[in-house]
């Protein structure tokens, strides 16, 4: 049996039709705004050329405001504990009423090397937000009584293993979703990502020992998740895989 499957489909569909996981961690879009500020915002680094133009990685998801309460309801009805969901900062309280009792609290994700606000009229943003809610019971993490807030750069990094490789417009860097579920799951515990993307949480979750379900309705992102999961089950990457690399160590994980 594969530690690993990608369902191609909406999650709002397809979660409802999944048994039981142990934990619900994933990255959807955020606001309407944020990813219509996304596709018009000028990349100073490549001359000025707007994000979302033919030469650059295209931001063509909408955002999910006013789907906060399903996504919320949807994850805690599947999830036995930890429901992670990252957001922007404008939605953690509409995900704080959405769990309800299931809530627990928000924190952040203080992004290193943020652009600055170039128009200099306001201040830049640095952080996202991250909603944290479990299935209402006794509650552990792997942490005990630490502080949550995580400090550290985006996929845009050049230390980044997977930068500009996926074709994805918003990845998350492996680090952090590494940091996530070592922090909140067990090794052997399955963990659903229903916006799984280019397949991040996955590849996290693998290298550590758990089993992953992903969802992704976008058909591009589904075969680079597959193509990078392949690679990580058999102890390879995504990037040395596509150049016909074999892994020093076949079948590792």
């Amino acid at each position: 049996m594969s530690a690993w499957e990608i369902i191609e489909g909406d999650c709002l569909d397809v979660m409802p039709t999944l048994g039981p996981v142990d934990h619900v961690i994933t990255d959807p879009p955020y606001t309407q705004r944020t990813s219509v500020n996304m596709r018009s915002r000028k990349d100073k680094s490549d001359g000025g050329a707007f994000i979302g133009s033919p030469d650059r990685r295209r931001i063509d998801f909408d955002g999910v405001d006013g789907l906060e309460q399903s996504i919320a309801s949807a994850a805690l009805v599947i999830a036995r504990r930890w429901c992670v969901i990252f957001c922007a900062l404008e939605q953690i309280g509409t995900y704080a009423d959405a769990a309800g009792k299931c809530w627990v609290r928000g924190t952040v994700w203080h992004r290193t090397n943020s652009a600055p606000q170039f128009t200099g009229d306001r201040p830049g943003q640095a952080c996202e937000g991250v909603a944290i809610m479990h299935r209402e019971g006794r509650k552990r993490w792997n942490r005990g009584g630490q502080n949550l807030c995580w400090v550290g750069p985006t996929a845009n990094s050049v230390a980044e293993p997977t930068r500009g490789v996926t074709g994805h417009p918003t990845p998350k860097p492996e680090w952090l979703m590494i940091d996530a579920i070592e922090a909140f799951t067990d090794p052997g515990d399955l963990v659903l990502d229903p916006f799984c993307g280019s397949g991040t949480t996955g590849v996290a979750c693998l290298r550590l020992g758990r089993r992953f379900i992903g969802i992704e309705k976008d058909s591009r992102h589904v075969a680079t998740a597959r193509e990078r999961l392949a690679a990580e089950a058999a102890g390879t990457t995504l990037q040395a895989a596509r150049a016909g690399q074999v892994a020093m160590f076949p079948g590792d994980t």
